[in-house]
């Protein structure tokens, strides 16, 4: 449970009128003009227009002047053409959830820009965004570093087994896209029995959506996402752990991407029901973080089978900050609202770029370098 981060909201919430957010999101039916997948679409990884109006209003209640953009292109060109926005009193922060299209490394678009214009973000750094979407190069990162992984191949479209390294005959084995969130690409057939023969069905899913896929060892048993805070220190905010169907054993189960499109998930503490496994989650994703760099928000998930044995199976350096996901639950049950959520999310902004923005834009006349 959160202890070091529990006020941290109070940093950006006594600050909110001299404050300006600029929310660059992709919204379902309202962004265009982008290139998608067919069968499993990225507009899975999109904000509805609730959820975007839910967080412009608990942003504007709080008095943070809150401008919003549906599209990083809108953002960039505006930002770059309005001298009103660079001659702003208001301290500027953004906070992206964007990743239009299908591009590989898309999410790092909006940081990258930030970072040439010494735009505040809280987003990780470019870089660091970007590692985090390639699954396969995370767990040879983590795995060297002698944390917990599964046994991982990799698929190239054209290529076949990168190493000529391929799963055992008669290893069970889950097929993912190795750049993709949100299970785009992923169902209950992407889990079967390795033998030669499977190796149409992972060439036919790697041309489909035009990468490499990455084939891993699959974990029977409980499935769990850690969300962490990374500021000045790094601390968990709460294990979550996941449940289909009410059922908080998954056995073979995953969250494909029918599941999570239509969110037919639940959540529970996972804290209370697996006090021991949570210290170890715990112990694990803090240096997960801390080994890939991760700043502000992150989530580390995890599959856990009946002997208590856990295996990192996904990392976010952008995880989802609408009401519905694991962050939002973690942070309600450690009794802060939505809104203290957010005001969370800004405050670990300020704390990043408070040494890099203080002689470059001159604001310490704000107090927040005090």
């Amino acid at each position: 449970m959160l202890k070091e981060y529990k006020e941290i909201y109070k940093e950006a919430h006594n600050k909110a009128e001299q404050i300006k957010i600029f929310l660059v999101s992709n919204i379902r039916e309202k962004t265009d003009n982008f290139s998608d997948y067919s069968g499993t679409s990225v507009v899975s990884e999109y904000l509805s227009l609730n959820q975007q109006e839910l967080i412009v209003e608990s942003l504007r209640n709080s008095g943070f002047e809150t401008v919003c953009f549906i599209d990083e292109m809108d953002f960039i060109k505006n930002y770059i053409t309005n001298n009103y926005y660079r001659n702003d009193s208001k301290y500027p922060i953004v906070i992206n959830t964007a990743q239009k299209g299908t591009a590989i490394g898309r999410k790092s678009l909006i940081p990258a820009f930030c970072d040439l214009y010494g735009l505040c973000n809280t987003n990780s750094n470019p870089y660091v965004v970007s590692l985090a979407r390639n699954k396969y190069h995370c767990n040879c990162i983590l795995k060297s570093n002698g944390l917990p992984t599964t046994n991982d191949y990799l698929y190239l479209p054209n290529e076949g087994w990168l190493l000529d390294k391929h799963p055992n005959e008669g290893e069970k084995v889950i097929v993912k896209l190795n750049y993709e969130t949100s299970s785009i690409g992923l169902t209950s057939d992407n889990i079967f029995v390795y033998d030669c023969t499977k190796d149409s069905f992972i060439k036919n899913l790697a041309s489909q959506f035009n990468q490499s896929v990455i084939v891993e060892s699959f974990i029977e048993g409980f499935e769990v996402e850690v969300p962490v805070i990374i500021g000045t220190e790094t601390e968990v905010v709460l294990p979550v752990g996941i449940t289909v169907d009410n059922q908080k054993d998954l056995g073979n189960q995953i969250l494909d991407y029918n599941i999570r499109r239509d969110l037919k998930f639940g959540f529970y503490n996972f804290e209370k029901a697996q006090p021991e496994i949570s210290v170890k989650l715990e112990e694990c994703t803090k240096r997960v973080v801390q080994l890939l760099g991760i700043t502000g928000f992150g989530r580390v998930d995890y599959r856990i089978d009946y002997n208590n044995n856990i295996y990192v199976t996904d990392i976010a350096t952008n995880p989802h900050i609408t009401k519905g996901m694991s962050f939002y639950y973690a942070f309600s049950e450690n009794g802060l609202n939505y809104t203290q959520m957010l005001e969370t999310l800004i405050s670990l902004g300020l704390i990043k770029s408070g040494h890099t923005l203080r002689e470059s834009f001159g604001y310490e006349k704000l107090g927040f370098y005090n």
